[in-house]
């Protein structure tokens, strides 16, 4: 018991160490991408753009995806794993009954396997 005890520490001192050196190397991304998304979720509560540029929720978070490749140098493979991630929390969220968002969320899923099947596309060439 000690043993698995000791090793899920040291696992987790590993991924810390990675987590905190990402960190570090993309702290201007993660500060500028943290601005943009806040300036959106502004303008977008705010109305600005209602009569020219519908800027709802969900083109945020598809220009959050998008940004997030730039900024924070995001593979296929990370943006794959979102993906999936988007679909375990929307078959969470259609689990309790809340369908409105289990659907946004499960079109963030199918938006982020569509970015993170076009990065690979691109790797490869």
């Amino acid at each position: 018991m000690k043993k698995r005890v000791r090793d899920s520490l040291k696992k987790f001192n590993k991924f810390r160490k990675k987590a905190d050196l990402y960190t570090r190397d993309n702290l201007t991304g993660l500060f500028i991408l943290n601005l943009i998304v806040l300036l959106m979720v502004l303008l977008n509560t705010a109305d600005y753009f209602k009569p020219f540029f519908f800027l709802s929720i969900n083109m945020i978070v598809f220009i959050t995806l998008i940004l997030s490749i730039f900024l924070l140098k995001v593979s296929s493979r990370v943006m794959i794993l979102i993906s999936i991630l988007f679909w375990i929390f929307a078959a969470f969220l259609k689990s309790i009954r809340i369908d409105v968002w289990a659907e946004r969320a499960g079109v963030y899923g199918f938006q982020s396997l569509l970015l993170g099947i076009i990065l690979s596309f691109l790797k490869k060439k």
